[in-house]
């Protein structure tokens, strides 16, 4: 969606629930992906995207459109609304695994045990490959590739240029090819 339609669907979302059942269509792929990599299951995950959205709905006419795009905007919420549920979770005494925020196993009915190892093996070196990121990387790389966020809206959503979200890309994927590279994908 080009910044032109997204401004119009913003104003009209203001007062029309079709138009903001647009930008839900255009956003909830992206909002569940970068949701989905943090998050340890699939009904958490649904639960924290339609908290988010429903935090979007509510402060609409808060909206100013800056030419930024309105992605940034959600995604600032989403990072509030994660950094809160985590602080009242961590409060809580919960501890998330890793392993399960970043699952990639083939689970489907009809899995392949050979599959399903390989996968398991592949899972664990990705794992440990994001655990040596910095938290800036990380949350740079999640945004991109699980929340499918172009370099303009991580860079709005995390108040940086968008040259440096493509610098911090850049050397991540580097860091992270040399070790990713020897995987039988």
């Amino acid at each position: 969606m080009d910044l032109e339609t997204e401004k119009k669907l913003v104003y009209m979302a203001k007062t029309d629930f079709q138009s903001f059942d647009r930008l839900y269509a255009h956003y909830f792929p992206k909002m569940f992906g970068f949701v989905k990599s943090k998050v340890l299951d699939e009904q958490k995950t649904e639960d924290l995207v339609s908290e988010i959205f429903m935090k979007v709905m509510e402060n609409l006419d808060k909206f100013e459109w800056k030419n930024v795009p309105f992605g940034a905007w959600i995604f600032k919420i989403a990072r509030n609304h994660l950094y809160d549920h985590y602080h009242k979770e961590n409060r809580e005494g919960y501890k998330e695994s890793i392993d399960d925020r970043h699952d990639i196993s083939d689970k489907g009915k009809y899995s392949n045990p050979h599959k399903t190892a390989h996968l398991n093996e592949v899972q664990k070196i990705v794992i440990n490959e994001m655990e040596k990121l910095t938290q800036k990387e990380k949350e740079v790389v999640e945004m991109k590739f699980f929340g499918d966020m172009k370099n303009k809206e991580i860079a709005d959503a995390l108040n940086y240029s968008e040259r440096n979200v493509g610098v911090i890309l850049f050397r991540t994927l580097r860091k992270l090819k040399g070790p990713l590279s020897q995987l039988n994908l």
